[in-house]
Formats: structure tokens, C-alpha cells, sequence
């Protein structure tokens, strides 16, 4: 009897000294998958956000196109104080150009501009001339269509043409190219219109620079263009 009486004390003793300790790990396993558990929820929600996010991304869209392009133009010579009188006239031009931006853009190109031009004097019959220049037009504008800018786009822009005359038509006027200033300088504005790979615009060309030496003459100009931009 004494003896177990002894075992069952010493029973006691060790459950008491035990049970504590055991209270301690579970806790202590318990704190510690507490703090691990929000770790790996936040890792896995980043990993699902990145791979939601890389899943939604839009492809990058071209906001840039080259442009090819031929047109008729119909011109005259603002005089004043002159022995000429000038009409309009048919002519051509012919060109390409580069234009980047959505809703607003820029462009700038490389035409060439065959302008023809009626002169009358009071010894001579009305007769026309061709005046050849190389154009380098720079314009800004707005696409009122920017959303569809690639299936259909109507545009507003305006800017300035330098300009070179680089040829005159032999004339009954004797007029030659020393007769003409050679750098010009004149201002455009225009409307135009995309339709998936074509394009036709309109404009007036306004010559801020006189076109004949020693005279008032500011080009005038209306032009329409027809061409493709890819």
C-alpha cells in the first residue's frame, strides 16, 4: 500500500511539472502558425494579382503612321500694284509624310508642289504657269476620333509649309526663276478624313512670303489629297 501510494504521488508530481510544458508547445505551435499563415495568404494574392494582371494587359497600340499621297490644287497670285493679273489654275502635288499622336498629333513630310497659276498682262493672251517647289509641311491637329483612329478618323489640323522654288515653267512673260524668291514661307489648314488604310484631306496654302520679287504676290492655294497610310 505504501508503495503505491509513493508511485501515485510521484504520478501527480510529474503530471503537474508536464502538463504546463505541454500547454507551452501548444502555444507556442499555435502563435507561430498564426504569423506564417496571413505571410502565405499575402504571397499568394500577390503571385494571383500579378498573374490576373499580366492576363488582362492590353497589347500596346501604334499611335504612328507613314503616309503616301497625290492631289490636285488649284492656285493663283494675290497681286497688287502690279502689271499682271492672276486666276486660278490647275495643278498637282505629289508627297509623303510621317504623323504620330492620338487625339492630338504631329506631322511633318517631304511634296512637291507643282502649282499652276494664270497671269494676264495687258500685251500678252491669259496664259498659265507652273511654278515647282519642294515643300517640307510640319503640322499639329486634333483627331476628333481617337478611339477609331485606326478603322475611321476625322481630323482637324494646321501648321506651316517652308518652301524652295526650284523650277519655272517657260512663260510668254519671260518670267524666269531669278525673278521669284527662292525660299517661301507660307501657312496651311485643312480638314481630313481616315478610312482604314486610305486617307483624302483638303486644305488652303496661304504664301506669307512674296512670290515675285520686288512686288506684293502671296501664293493662294486650295488642294485636295488622296493617299494610303500604313
Amino acid at each position: 500500500m505504501m508503495i503505491k501510494k509513493a508511485l501515485k504521488t510521484v504520478e501527480i508530481k510529474i503530471m503537474k511539472i508536464l502538463f504546463p510544458l505541454f500547454l507551452l508547445v501548444v502555444l507556442f505551435n499555435l502563435s507561430a502558425v498564426s504569423q506564417t499563415d496571413p505571410v502565405m495568404v499575402d504571397n499568394e494574392a500577390v503571385q494571383d494579382t500579378i498573374i490576373e494582371t499580366t492576363k488582362t494587359k492590353k497589347p500596346h497600340k501604334r499611335v504612328s503612321d507613314f503616309r503616301i499621297y497625290a492631289g490636285v490644287s488649284t492656285s493663283k497670285i494675290l497681286l497688287s500694284n502690279s502689271s499682271y493679273e492672276s486666276a486660278y489654275a490647275a495643278g498637282y502635288n505629289l508627297g509623303f509624310s510621317y504623323r504620330k499622336g492620338r487625339f492630338a498629333y504631329w506631322e511633318m513630310g517631304l511634296n512637291f508642289n507643282n502649282s499652276a497659276v494664270t497671269l494676264d498682262q495687258i500685251s500678252i493672251l491669259e496664259e498659265s504657269m507652273q511654278i515647282r517647289q519642294l515643300e517640307v509641311p510640319l503640322s499639329i491637329g486634333i483627331n476628333a476620333l481617337s478611339l477609331t483612329r485606326r478603322v475611321l478618323g476625322v481630323r482637324l489640323f494646321g501648321g506651316v509649309v517652308p518652301g524652295y522654288v526650284v523650277g519655272i515653267e517657260e512663260n510668254p512673260f519671260d518670267l524666269v526663276t531669278d525673278d521669284f524668291n527662292r525660299f517661301q514661307l507660307s501657312g496651311r489648314v485643312g480638314v481630313g478624313v481616315d478610312v482604314l488604310f486610305l486617307f483624302i484631306e483638303g486644305g488652303y496654302q496661304y504664301g506669307f512670303t512674296d512670290l515675285l520679287k520686288d512686288q506684293d504676290s502671296n501664293l493662294s492655294q486650295l488642294d485636295v489629297k488622296l493617299g494610303f497610310r500604313f
